[in-house]
Protein backbone atom coordinates (compact mmCIF):
# COMPACT_ATOMS: atom_id res chain seq x y z
CA UNK A 1 0.00 0.00 0.00
CA UNK A 2 1.20 3.49 -0.72
CA UNK A 3 1.20 5.30 2.59
CA UNK A 4 3.16 8.28 1.30
CA UNK A 5 0.64 9.11 -1.40
CA UNK A 6 -2.08 11.55 -0.45
CA UNK A 7 -4.48 14.08 -1.82
CA UNK A 8 -4.52 17.63 -0.61
CA UNK A 9 -8.09 18.90 -0.53
CA UNK A 10 -6.86 22.36 -1.46
CA UNK A 11 -4.89 21.08 -4.43
CA UNK A 12 -7.41 18.55 -5.67
CA UNK A 13 -9.76 19.18 -8.52
CA UNK A 14 -13.50 19.20 -8.00
CA UNK A 15 -15.04 15.80 -8.71
CA UNK A 16 -16.67 15.76 -12.14
CA UNK A 17 -20.16 14.81 -13.15
CA UNK A 18 -21.68 11.50 -12.17
CA UNK A 19 -24.89 9.53 -12.59
CA UNK A 20 -27.31 8.22 -10.00
CA UNK A 21 -30.11 5.69 -9.97
CA UNK A 22 -33.69 6.84 -9.57
CA UNK A 23 -33.77 5.11 -6.17
CA UNK A 24 -31.48 7.78 -4.67
CA UNK A 25 -33.24 10.81 -6.16
CA UNK A 26 -34.27 12.01 -2.69
CA UNK A 27 -30.57 12.77 -2.05
CA UNK A 28 -30.20 14.87 -5.21
CA UNK A 29 -31.16 17.98 -3.22
CA UNK A 30 -29.18 20.70 -1.50
CA UNK A 31 -28.03 19.99 2.02
CA UNK A 32 -30.13 22.84 3.50
CA UNK A 33 -33.20 21.41 1.72
CA UNK A 34 -32.45 17.89 2.96
CA UNK A 35 -32.02 19.20 6.51
CA UNK A 36 -35.35 21.07 6.26
CA UNK A 37 -37.05 17.86 5.11
CA UNK A 38 -35.43 15.93 7.99
CA UNK A 39 -35.75 18.29 10.94
CA UNK A 40 -35.12 15.56 13.54
CA UNK A 41 -31.40 15.41 12.67
CA UNK A 42 -28.63 17.95 13.33
CA UNK A 43 -25.98 16.81 10.86
CA UNK A 44 -25.57 14.59 7.81
CA UNK A 45 -22.77 12.25 6.82
CA UNK A 46 -22.38 10.11 3.71
CA UNK A 47 -20.21 7.11 2.91
CA UNK A 48 -19.34 5.19 -0.25
CA UNK A 49 -19.08 1.42 -0.62
CA UNK A 50 -16.77 0.64 -3.55
CA UNK A 51 -16.71 -2.96 -4.76
CA UNK A 52 -13.91 -4.59 -6.70
CA UNK A 53 -15.53 -7.86 -7.69
CA UNK A 54 -16.38 -9.69 -4.46
CA UNK A 55 -14.26 -7.38 -2.31
CA UNK A 56 -15.02 -4.02 -0.69
CA UNK A 57 -12.54 -1.14 -0.39
CA UNK A 58 -11.69 -0.31 3.23
CA UNK A 59 -9.58 2.52 4.62
CA UNK A 60 -7.98 2.64 8.06
CA UNK A 61 -8.21 5.75 10.22
CA UNK A 62 -4.91 7.32 11.28
CA UNK A 63 -3.56 6.39 14.72
CA UNK A 64 -3.75 10.03 15.88
CA UNK A 65 -7.28 10.77 14.58
CA UNK A 66 -10.77 10.22 16.00
CA UNK A 67 -11.55 6.46 16.24
CA UNK A 68 -7.87 5.55 15.75
CA UNK A 69 -6.97 2.53 13.61
CA UNK A 70 -10.61 1.63 12.92
CA UNK A 71 -11.50 0.45 9.42
CA UNK A 72 -14.27 2.10 7.41
CA UNK A 73 -15.52 2.89 3.94
CA UNK A 74 -14.75 6.38 2.58
CA UNK A 75 -17.07 9.11 3.79
CA UNK A 76 -17.62 12.14 5.96
CA UNK A 77 -19.78 15.12 6.75
CA UNK A 78 -21.82 17.01 4.17
CA UNK A 79 -20.86 20.68 3.90
CA UNK A 80 -23.63 23.00 2.70
CA UNK A 81 -21.21 25.74 1.69
CA UNK A 82 -19.15 23.34 -0.43
CA UNK A 83 -21.54 20.65 -1.72
CA UNK A 84 -24.24 21.37 -4.31
CA UNK A 85 -26.28 18.33 -3.22
CA UNK A 86 -26.03 15.42 -0.80
CA UNK A 87 -24.79 13.28 -3.71
CA UNK A 88 -22.11 15.87 -4.50
CA UNK A 89 -20.97 15.58 -0.88
CA UNK A 90 -20.58 11.84 -1.49
CA UNK A 91 -18.44 12.50 -4.59
CA UNK A 92 -16.30 15.02 -2.70
CA UNK A 93 -15.74 12.77 0.31
CA UNK A 94 -14.87 9.77 -1.88
CA UNK A 95 -12.35 11.88 -3.77
CA UNK A 96 -10.86 13.58 -0.70
CA UNK A 97 -10.36 10.31 1.13
CA UNK A 98 -9.21 8.04 -1.73
CA UNK A 99 -8.65 10.17 -4.88
CA UNK A 100 -11.26 7.99 -6.63
CA UNK A 101 -13.83 9.59 -8.94
CA UNK A 102 -17.52 8.86 -8.50
CA UNK A 103 -19.11 7.52 -11.69
CA UNK A 104 -22.52 6.35 -10.45
CA UNK A 105 -24.50 6.14 -7.22
CA UNK A 106 -26.26 2.78 -7.48
CA UNK A 107 -28.34 2.56 -4.33
CA UNK A 108 -28.72 3.53 -0.71
CA UNK A 109 -27.35 0.70 1.40
CA UNK A 110 -28.65 1.94 4.75
CA UNK A 111 -28.85 4.89 7.07
CA UNK A 112 -28.22 5.12 10.79
CA UNK A 113 -28.69 7.86 13.33
CA UNK A 114 -26.53 8.40 16.39
CA UNK A 115 -25.76 11.03 18.97
CA UNK A 116 -22.56 13.04 19.05
CA UNK A 117 -20.75 12.43 22.33
CA UNK A 118 -19.09 15.84 22.00
CA UNK A 119 -22.34 17.83 21.60
CA UNK A 120 -25.34 17.08 23.80
CA UNK A 121 -28.52 16.58 21.78
CA UNK A 122 -26.74 16.62 18.39
CA UNK A 123 -28.05 13.82 16.15
CA UNK A 124 -26.11 12.66 13.10
CA UNK A 125 -27.59 10.71 10.22
CA UNK A 126 -25.12 8.67 8.19
CA UNK A 127 -26.30 7.44 4.79
CA UNK A 128 -24.24 4.75 3.08
CA UNK A 129 -24.39 4.30 -0.70
CA UNK A 130 -23.07 1.65 -3.07
CA UNK A 131 -21.16 3.39 -5.86
CA UNK A 132 -19.20 2.75 -9.04
CA UNK A 133 -16.00 4.69 -9.70
CA UNK A 134 -14.55 6.04 -12.94
CA UNK A 135 -11.51 3.86 -12.37
CA UNK A 136 -13.66 0.74 -13.02
CA UNK A 137 -14.28 -2.36 -10.95
CA UNK A 138 -10.92 -4.13 -11.21
CA UNK A 139 -9.19 -4.18 -7.81
CA UNK A 140 -5.71 -3.67 -9.27
CA UNK A 141 -6.76 -0.67 -11.36
CA UNK A 142 -8.69 0.94 -8.51
CA UNK A 143 -5.88 0.18 -6.08
CA UNK A 144 -3.32 1.90 -8.32
CA UNK A 145 -5.43 5.07 -8.12
CA UNK A 146 -6.03 5.12 -4.35
CA UNK A 147 -4.27 7.94 -2.53
CA UNK A 148 -4.74 8.60 1.18
CA UNK A 149 -4.30 11.76 3.22
CA UNK A 150 -2.04 10.58 6.08
CA UNK A 151 -3.62 13.15 8.38
CA UNK A 152 -6.83 11.09 8.24
CA UNK A 153 -6.06 7.56 7.01
CA UNK A 154 -2.98 5.37 7.13
CA UNK A 155 -3.78 2.21 5.19
CA UNK A 156 -6.28 0.64 2.81
CA UNK A 157 -7.17 -2.76 1.44
CA UNK A 158 -9.76 -5.07 -0.07
CA UNK A 159 -11.89 -7.34 2.12
CA UNK A 160 -14.38 -10.10 1.39
CA UNK A 161 -17.68 -10.48 3.23
CA UNK A 162 -16.44 -13.33 5.44
CA UNK A 163 -13.44 -11.24 6.50
CA UNK A 164 -15.62 -8.26 7.44
CA UNK A 165 -18.03 -10.56 9.27
CA UNK A 166 -15.24 -12.38 11.10
CA UNK A 167 -13.14 -9.31 11.86
CA UNK A 168 -9.94 -10.90 10.50
CA UNK A 169 -8.09 -10.71 7.20
CA UNK A 170 -4.57 -11.07 5.81
CA UNK A 171 -3.44 -7.87 7.56
CA UNK A 172 -4.68 -9.05 10.96
CA UNK A 173 -7.66 -7.78 12.93
CA UNK A 174 -10.38 -5.73 11.21
CA UNK A 175 -11.75 -3.34 13.83
CA UNK A 176 -14.96 -1.47 12.95
CA UNK A 177 -17.65 0.40 14.80
CA UNK A 178 -20.70 -1.85 15.08
CA UNK A 179 -22.72 0.36 12.73
CA UNK A 180 -19.91 0.43 10.15
CA UNK A 181 -19.62 -3.37 10.12
CA UNK A 182 -23.42 -3.66 9.76
CA UNK A 183 -23.46 -1.19 6.85
CA UNK A 184 -20.69 -3.02 5.02
CA UNK A 185 -22.32 -6.42 5.53
CA UNK A 186 -25.63 -4.98 4.32
CA UNK A 187 -23.87 -3.74 1.17
CA UNK A 188 -22.60 -7.26 0.45
CA UNK A 189 -26.17 -8.57 0.52
CA UNK A 190 -27.12 -6.88 -2.74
Amino acid sequence: MERDSHVSAAASSTPGSFEHSHSVEEFNVSIPEYMRQNASISGLMVSAVVFGGTHVLLIQRASHDFAPLMWEVPGGACEAEQDKTVLHALARELFEETALHLRRVNRRVDQVEFGDTRADGFIWRKVTFEVDVEEGDDRDVIGAAVRLDPAEHQDWGWAQMAEVDGGQWGKGQLRFSDSQRTSILTAFRR
